[in-house]
């Protein structure tokens, strides 16, 4: 049987996810969460827009969401007013957002009483990974429930993980996603040094690429920050809510994270200064007004 999905939160990420679903001819509904700039193309591919929660509900066998932390997931599926109270007993949730562990645990609880299966599946990956249908998926939850969801896992995502019972997965996403942001900060914070030094940022990527100190982060921000391009692809808001999520979690488990409670606080500061909008690379832009200097180009 070919699963039907229901989709919330068809945005920067989840517009793609759907048209990979239908590229992969899974019948996917949705409804317009936030915005109705992805409409047309999601329209394009063959996704129909239903008009609420109800009618979402109704046409979807699995319903899968992509929406910016636990504060909106949680109305969405336990609130008098999401499309929690229009589920019925079989249907599955699978949550893409990264959201906070304890809260998809305890989701995961209320409605399984009612026979719904919650399943938390966050992504690794950008933008143009979840265009591509290259994204990676790690996801929490009864082995025989991810079995049955799989396919739609494998449209979407180059790799795909289960990685444990419920929230699982959201855990592991939190600490990946931190750290990476923990080097970025280390990168960003440093540049301002190497500029204020004299270094050329050229000579600095061609030493630091074949030396102990490359890694990833390093070999996607460098050429970026050559450019002065601050593209969006996720935003310093979405980045201190994940350290945040990350230590309040640590907190909870009785695990000391003072380098994580530094992170935050230099997102806190960030985000003080008016930064929150800007891409996560932006946070070079902070050090940059905390340093009295601009970081200048590759040549």
């Amino acid at each position: 049987m070919t699963l039907r999905v229901g989709y919330i939160g068809a945005g920067v990420m989840g517009a793609g996810i759907v048209k990979n679903l239908r590229k992969h001819g899974f019948p996917v509904s949705f409804v317009v969460h936030s915005n109705r700039a992805r409409v047309p193309e999601l329209v394009a591919a063959g996704a129909v827009e239903v008009a609420d929660y109800p009618a979402l509900a109704a046409a979807s066998d699995v319903v899968m969401l992509t929406v910016p932390d636990s504060s909106v997931v949680e109305p969405l599926l336990l609130g008098p007013d999401g499309i929690g109270p229009h589920l019925r007993s079989g249907q599955y949730v699978i949550d893409l957002s990264t959201s906070y562990p304890a809260s998809t645990r305890n989701i995961a609880e209320v409605l399984g009483r009612r026979g719904i299966i919650v399943l938390d599946a966050p992504l690794t990956g950008s933008r143009s990974h979840a265009e591509a249908g290259k994204l990676n998926v790690m996801c929490g939850g009864p082995a025989e429930a991810f079995e049955h969801v799989r396919p739609l896992f494998d449209a979407i995502a180059a790799n795909v993980f289960h990685v444990g019972a419920v929230g699982a997965g959201h855990t592991i996403k939190l600490i990946n996603n931190y750290l990476g942001q923990v080097t970025v900060a280390a990168i960003c914070e440093i540049l301002p040094f190497a500029q204020k030094s004299g270094v050329s940022l050229k000579s600095l990527y061609d030493v630091v690429s074949v030396s102990g100190g490359n890694s990833n982060q390093f070999q996607g921000l460098l050429p970026r920050v050559m450019k002065r391009d601050f593209s969006i692809n996720f935003q310093q808001k979405y980045v201190h809510k994940d350290i945040r999520y990350v230590t309040m979690a640590a907190r909870e488990s009785r695990v000391p994270t003072p380098l994580a409670n530094a992170l935050l606080t230099v997102h806190d500061m960030a985000l003080d200064k008016g930064y929150g909008d800007e891409d996560f690379s932006g946070l070079l832009k902070f050090w940059e007004e905390m340093s009295g200097v601009v970081v200048a180009g590759g040549e």
